[in-house]
């Protein structure tokens, strides 16, 4: 979201009178959010508990492919996953990150996720959770940017190291097919995910869940936060995602996700890739794609001007995510049903 935006979003509600219909909703909101976690945890459960013949990598002789085969993209997926922390450095930069690792020796693909601007990749682990589930290393990462500065080249770069590390771990490496690397995030994460696809070679799809070009923080210089839609992104050739809402597109002193730099832009741009869509969830606001506002106080309650029911925005959220991932990296052509034919509840597509 634009920092300004996000700024003013916190002092309005501040001041504010706590029974407006923004924070009934985030109330609201936010009991769907626990609703929507208790249910993937039990599934989750369900899926390891001993003694259940459902497929996954304790299974003998079941691969990736077999796994994915086994369960469709708007559920968990065949794999238990298990987690690990670490710190990747580059020129004096700290960020830390977590990697959600499926269980089992397969090798699987590698997805690096960065979140929103002043969120912490913790509010998208049942997103990411849900990913590794279905047989891919996701490692989501907190890049450093404050509240008056965001360099966001520097927060690329710092994402381009964190797939460095991944690929050289001791331990992720051998689990990593380097063949098949995507990029997505939330917001701000999303700009910095197609800068990263922009930059690095290496990269072979890219998804931006509501997306926003433009600067970051106060004073911030151009060189440092540049916009990118059309100028650098219209030159991508990879498969790209790219999903949003149009609620927080205009409207109070500045909005989340202005029009003239959103998700549809994005798409718009992206006139060469391989591949393309974009698909627009009526009703829904900038806020309602992080899964778990819990603990995110003032900075999740911006930005929630959207009629959309949450929990169905989240489910729609994780069944494109998984299918998009599937079909560019582990190259299931049955996903473009659920990515093209019939999306998601509430959801339009465009794609060509």
């Amino acid at each position: 979201m634009r920092n300004l935006a996000l700024l003013a979003s916190l002092l309005l509600l501040a001041c504010g009178d706590d029974s407006s219909p923004d924070t009934a909703r985030a109330d609201a909101s936010s009991d769907a959010r626990a609703d929507a976690a208790r249910d993937t945890s039990a599934a989750d459960t369900a899926l390891d508990a001993p003694g259940l013949d459902a497929p996954g990598s304790d299974a003998p002789g079941l691969d990736a492919a077999d796994a994915s085969e086994a369960t469709g993209p708007a559920g968990p997926g065949a794999f238990a996953v298990s987690t690990r922390d670490a710190t990747v450095m580059r020129m004096g930069r700290t960020t830390p990150v977590v990697a959600h690792v499926p269980a089992g020796d397969a090798m699987h693909p590698l997805v690096v996720f960065a979140p929103g601007f002043q969120l912490q990749s913790a509010f998208y682990a049942p997103l990411c959770e849900r990913l590794a589930s279905h047989g891919f290393v996701v490692v989501r990462a907190d890049p450093e940017a404050s509240l008056l500065s965001a360099n966001h080249v520097s927060m690329r770069d710092d994402l381009i190291a964190v797939i460095d590390w991944a690929l050289a771990d001791s331990e992720l490496s051998p689990r990593i097919d380097a063949e098949q690397i995507g990029v997505f995030g939330h917001s701000l994460g999303g700009k910095l995910s197609t800068m990263v696809a922009i930059a690095e070679a290496r990269v072979t799809a890219l998804l931006g869940i509501d997306p926003v070009d433009g600067g970051g923080g106060f004073g911030g210089m151009p060189a440092a936060t540049p916009d990118i839609v059309p100028s650098e992104s219209m030159g991508l050739r990879i498969p790209v995602g790219f999903l949003g809402e149009t609620t927080n597109g205009a409207g109070g002193f500045m909005p989340c996700a202005p029009s003239d730099q959103n998700f549809q832009r994005f798409y718009e741009s992206a006139t060469m890739s391989a591949w393309a869509a974009e698909w627009d969830f009526a009703g829904a606001d900038h806020m309602d794609f992080v899964p778990d506002t819990s603990s995110c106080g003032f900075t999740c309650s911006a930005c929630t001007a959207g009629t959309a029911d949450v929990a169905t925005v989240l489910a729609g959220t994780y069944t494109l995510t998984v299918a998009f991932f599937r079909r560019h990296l582990q190259a299931d052509a049955a996903m473009d049903a659920t990515l093209l034919a019939t999306p998601p509840v509430g959801v339009t597509v465009r794609s060509r």
